[in-house]
């Protein structure tokens, strides 16, 4: 006989279905390839957006074409904290083969236990431990929600998975009631070995190749996505001011993400004057950007671990111009051009870069604007190093560890080969 189907839950604050946040796109690819492969998956998360943005759930999802129902908050309990209801309001649904339950409650991060999204929040991930009976639950954060469903999962016999996507964790600690942990670029496995003794599985991060590639291409701007400081806005204001004194023709385009029209005008240079620079709003579909580009500008401050936007340029064959912060280099392997900035720039700074500092970055958007021969050697050099990110070569990696982990860590050394 067969074995069965390993169980797959997915747990997060963060809604499942935000585009806007980078390590729960990356979590929805995983979670829908392994649907695929045979596993039996479930999401369930709160409904916290990256770009903080107040908003109704049913509605939100209505614009963007979910059908979904709404459950629960039909049945009460007296309890010391005095009446409360047995299984909290939730809205179900299905997307590409995954069933997921979203709290609308939960929309804030909250480190208050007792607080009544909180409260909703882990009642409903209560219900799904008796319900779904997970084999592993998969989950990510750093607060005192993510460690209290962590320690429940390990609780209910479950073997838990981080999934780490950043640098912000300095404690080990933060690590407890984890059975393994996996990354998406080596720099990242090479940071937390160094830095916490942390042995971390590398998977690089699946892409959903059919919701970043563009049909039609009509290469006409150099595109930054998301003007935040971390993403290097002051950085991006001082080039898009020189390009515009120097190389007006050049048409830049900046979309919105957590940084915004208000973030790049306060970095104090006025980019009206020169006519160059335009605005798109945030999208949940990258290929309305991506069909318009012929260059992405990268000039990230804080270290990157595996940067969505370079991946997804590449797959369209757009050459990327990086920084040299953390796994940038090691995304972009041997296509792109990627340039220092100094260091005195971190994210945390609100100062612009000089003239002198930028003019590497400048000279390299007019030589892949101008030079035609080299462009075109780029863009081969993007798809063929996006390869790394098809899906025959990634999803047996996943399968593989989805298969083995167990809890305890059980199936470490399996793992071991994915390093």
């Amino acid at each position: 006989m067969a074995a069965p189907a390993r169980r797959v839950l997915y747990v997060s604050s963060n809604c499942y279905l935000d585009d806007s946040n980078g390590a729960t796109v990356a979590s929805r690819a995983m979670m829908e390839s392994l649907a695929r492969a045979g596993f039996t998956t479930e999401v369930l998360t709160g409904s916290l957006l990256e770009t903080n943005e107040s908003f109704e759930l049913s509605g939100w999802l209505t614009r963007r074409g979910f059908k979904f129902e709404v459950e629960g908050g039909g049945s009460w309990t007296a309890s010391p904290r005095g009446l409360r209801c047995d299984i909290p309001t939730h809205y179900r649904l299905a997307v590409q083969g995954v069933p997921i339950t979203l709290c609308p409650d939960f929309a804030v991060v909250s480190n208050e236990a007792d607080s009544p999204g909180v409260e909703a929040f882990l009642r409903l991930f209560g219900n799904a431990l008796g319900r779904f009976r997970p084999d592993v639950v998969v989950n990510f954060g750093g607060d005192a929600v993510a460690h209290e469903v962590r320690a429940r999962a390990r609780a209910g016999g479950a073997a838990v998975v981080f999934a780490l996507h950043n640098f912000s964790y300095r404690s080990v600690g933060s690590f407890n009631a984890v059975d393994a942990v996996f990354v998406p670029s080596h720099f990242a496995s090479d940071h937390y070995r160094e830095m916490l003794e942390l042995n971390c599985t590398v998977l690089p991060n699946l892409i959903d190749r059919h919701r970043v590639l563009a049909e039609i291409h009509e290469a006409r701007y150099v595109t930054f996505v998301n003007p935040s400081y971390e993403k290097g806005v002051y950085v991006f204001a001082r080039i898009a001011d020189e390009l515009g004194r120097r190389r007006p023709d050049i048409p830049l385009l900046v979309v919105e993400g957590r940084g915004s029209e208000r973030t790049l005008a306060d970095c104090g240079v006025d980019l009206r004057v020169h006519g160059n620079v335009n605005l798109m709003g945030h999208t949940p579909d990258p290929r309305q950007f991506w069909g318009v580009t012929r260059i992405c500008l990268m000039p990230s401050l804080w270290w990157e671990n595996q940067p969505l936007a370079a991946v997804e340029a590449m797959i369209n064959g757009i050459p990327v111009i990086g920084s040299d912060r953390g796994g940038i280099p090691e995304t972009l392997g041997e296509s792109g051009v990627v340039l220092a900035l100094p260091e005195r720039l971190t994210a945390a700074t609100r100062v612009l870069p000089t003239v002198e500092e930028v003019a590497p970055w400048v000279e390299a958007i007019i030589r892949l604007w101008d030079d035609q021969e080299f462009y075109a050697e780029q863009s081969r050099l993007a798809l063929e190093e996006a390869r790394r990110w098809a899906a025959e070569v990634l999803e047996p990696l996943y399968v593989k560890f989805f298969h083995e982990i167990r809890a305890g860590g059980r199936g470490a050394a399996a793992i071991e080969e994915f390093q």
